[in-house]
């Protein structure tokens, strides 16, 4: 076991000489080579510390960064809300007087003009009603006249003459209440509207408060919608708006009413747009985008991909300064679109980094590369230019 230990131990001690034996084994040309060599790197460090324009100077490359021009233009700032297109007036007709449906004159769907006669009930005992109110009221006119002459000879008191000439208006109220319940008979459109819906039939009989139809008056629409607390105080009375439908329609409006009282769930405000003399080819109920401009301003179309945050977490982008030195713009997203978004807090002319933003930061000097292939949002940019 002794023996064992001996023949190791002579074996490292072997190993450890062969190894020494390479750094002992240097000529004097390599070491001269050698020393050369740390001369010049001290050499080297020097110039690069006091940058002694000696030749051998190695300058340190900038960063290449790809960069587009970009002019101001000027945008509207808009309020875009969701909301749905609703007619102006909803109205549910109704029967005044009991009776049985003898005819319809119209179908739903179709149109209908102010007084004209949709339905139309039974007479019943309405014209002997009328009969006999204008009997009544015939010979309590003449009772009166009677009564007034006898008055004008002095035959006939004051008393008599009053009592005389109430029952006299008495039976001409009963004769206007007859007229009117015979005219409730016909079921008139109080509206230029188009028939929704026709609740009854022909033969069917109805109470008083009956409803006979629904109308719908679209000759102008309501779009209705929920501003935010943070945007209704930009919103007023008269605003022009714009809806875009669903469907794929345009409709030019107005602002017509805010209302004064936010939503207790969404803290929101219930706004309507009015759309005079839509088209006749529009449906209600549908969805529609409610566009609302507010003010003009001065802003740069950039696409999402140059969007960057700053140091204390704001949203800005990275441009070039004076000497090609990257400069930091703190900006706001005003507008968006599908191929970019609007932004302000930028200068009228700026050249903005366009790739490579990320690997540098303000202050750096870099090399700037014109963006020869722009993007669709910098192309509309430079194109309008």
């Amino acid at each position: 076991m002794g023996r064992s230990l001996i023949i190791a131990f002579v074996a490292v001690i072997a190993l450890v000489l062969w190894m020494l034996s390479g750094p002992m084994g240097i000529g004097k040309d390599d070491a001269s080579s050698a020393s050369n060599s740390t001369a010049n790197t001290s050499e080297n460090t020097e110039v690069a510390q006091d940058g002694a324009p000696n030749g051998r100077e190695k300058e340190v490359p900038k960063m290449k960064v790809q960069t587009l021009q970009l002019s101001a233009k000027s945008i509207d700032r808009e309020i875009v809300v969701q909301g749905q297109l609703e007619p102006a007036k909803v109205m549910s007709l109704r029967a005044e007087t009991s009776g049985t449906v003898q005819t319809l004159s119209f179908n739903k769907g179709e149109r209908i003009r102010r007084g004209q006669t949709l339905a139309r009930l039974s007479e019943g005992n309405r014209l002997a009603d009328l009969a006999v109110a204008k009997a009544n009221y015939a010979q309590s006119d003449n009772e009166y006249q009677a009564a007034n002459k006898l008055s004008r000879q002095g035959l006939q008191s004051t008393l008599s003459m009053e009592a005389a000439s109430a029952q006299r208006e008495a039976a001409r109220a009963q004769v206007q209440a007859a007229e009117l319940e015979l005219s409730y008979v016909s079921i008139n459109s109080p509206i230029d509207a188009l028939l929704e819906n026709i609740a009854v039939e022909e033969g069917d009989y109805i109470e008083r408060g009956a409803q006979i139809a629904t109308l719908v008056d679209n000759s102008s629409l309501l779009v209705t919608g929920r501003v935010s607390q943070q945007h209704i105080r930009d919103i007023k009375n008269g605003q022009a708006a714009i809806a875009n439908l669903v469907t794929g329609e345009t409709l030019q409006g107005s602002v017509t009413f805010i209302s004064s009282m936010a939503d207790n769930t969404t803290r929101s405000f219930e706004v309507e747009i009015l759309i005079d003399q839509p088209p006749q080819s529009i449906v209600t109920g549908i969805s529609a985008e409610i566009i609302i401009p507010v003010e003009t301003l001065m802003a740069h179309k950039v696409s999402p991909a140059v969007l960057a945050l700053g140091d204390d977490g704001s949203l800005g982008v990275k441009a070039l300064g004076e000497e090609n030195k990257v400069v930091f713009h703190e900006i706001e997203v005003v507008k968006t679109e599908s191929n970019g978004a609007w932004v302000t807090g930028l200068p009228n002319e700026v050249t903005l980094i366009t790739l490579g933003q990320g690997f540098v930061n303000p202050g750096e000097v870099v090399e700037p590369v014109a963006d020869t292939n722009p993007a669709d949002t910098n192309q509309s940019d430079t194109s309008d230019s």
